[in-house]
């Protein structure tokens, strides 16, 4: 094992402080900035920002979502306006969601936090501060103040656009930290007047149902392409036998959409237990598409598969 090239004052402090120091923090712990040079040049301190950092190692053994909290967690941490009361500022849209542990789509090298009640909003140095939201959507999590899941993932759709905001909305329904009613209620806000119908949209659409960010991409892209769709749709045989559940059955037709989120090799008795399931639903007059994340990048391919499944699916007759 190689040395551990960790200043005795930096460990302690990283240990303290896991969710980021500042260099504040170490020059009052009597730690220069030549020795916070050299710790970040031999990987011990990673700058998320001007004058705070996060443990390098912690960074690169982080996934990306970890890393979303952990860079949140630092920059708004630092803050000394960081809190619950008026003027105050808390974690928000994408920032927040991480937070609570939900589902976000796409990459933000950016820290979203929102005034609390109060107050003007800036942007500099990988941190935005948004238009106030009101004081009963900001709650502490894990002693972190943050914007309530409903409405951060609406938040999310303002600023990231409408299928971002869908996989934060439906993760938050997902997990019951949020209801349908809730993100209907919510879509007035001042705080979301940049762009209302994207935050109106993804209260419309949300769906708890989904399983997962991947389905509710694929719900986003079948709404782009104009396809109607049930979701989680129960197939019966003709005595009532369970065949299989869907992920969405284009409405009106028997043309059943499966989402396939596998991105390694997956067991051999799994795959033969679908290809039979498959096969059955086959029987019974339908046809199967499945999208992968490919597939999500190139809606005319999708579109196309759809179409061709429903035209097999016209000519045929179940068994």
């Amino acid at each position: 094992m190689g040395r551990d090239a960790t200043h005795p004052t930096v460990r302690q402090l990283l240990q303290a402080q896991p969710d980021g120091v500042t260099t504040t923090d170490l020059h009052r712990l009597g730690v220069s900035d030549s020795v916070i040079r050299k710790q970040i040049a031999e990987g011990v301190l990673l700058r998320l920002r001007r004058e705070v950092f996060v443990d390098r190692r912690v960074w690169d053994a982080s996934a990306p979502w970890e890393r979303d909290r952990l860079r949140a967690r630092a920059v708004v941490g630092s803050s000394p306006s960081l809190g619950t009361r008026p003027g105050q500022v808390a974690l928000s849209h994408r920032s927040a969601m991480a937070e609570h542990g939900l589902d976000v789509f796409g990459v933000d090298d950016e820290v979203h936090a929102s005034r609390v009640g109060c107050g003007r909003g800036h942007r500099s140095g990988g941190l935005w501060v948004h238009a106030p939201v009101p004081v009963d959507q900001v709650i502490e999590q894990d002693g972190m103040p943050s914007v309530r899941p409903a409405l951060a993932s609406l938040q999310e759709a303002v600023v990231h656009g409408a299928e971002a905001g869908l996989v934060a909305a439906d993760s938050a329904l997902r997990a019951r930290a949020a209801t349908p009613e809730e993100l209907r209620a919510l879509v007035g806000l001042s705080c979301l007047q940049r762009d209302r119908p994207a935050a109106r949209l993804v209260a419309e659409l949300a769906d708890g149902t989904r399983e997962s960010a991947g389905e509710s991409r694929t719900a986003w892209l079948l709404h782009l392409l104009g396809i109607a769709v049930e979701c989680q749709v129960e197939i019966r045989d003709p005595s009532g036998w369970l065949v299989g559940r869907a992920d969405f059955r284009v409405r009106g037709t028997r043309v059943l959409l499966e989402f396939d989120g596998r991105v390694k090799h997956t067991d051999r008795d799994v795959l033969v237990a679908e290809k039979l399931r498959e096969d059955r639903l086959r029987e019974l007059g339908y046809e199967v598409v499945r999208i992968t994340w490919a597939d999500l990048a190139h809606p005319h391919v999708v579109r196309a598969r759809i179409r061709a499944a429903l035209g097999r699916a016209a000519s045929r007759r179940p068994a």
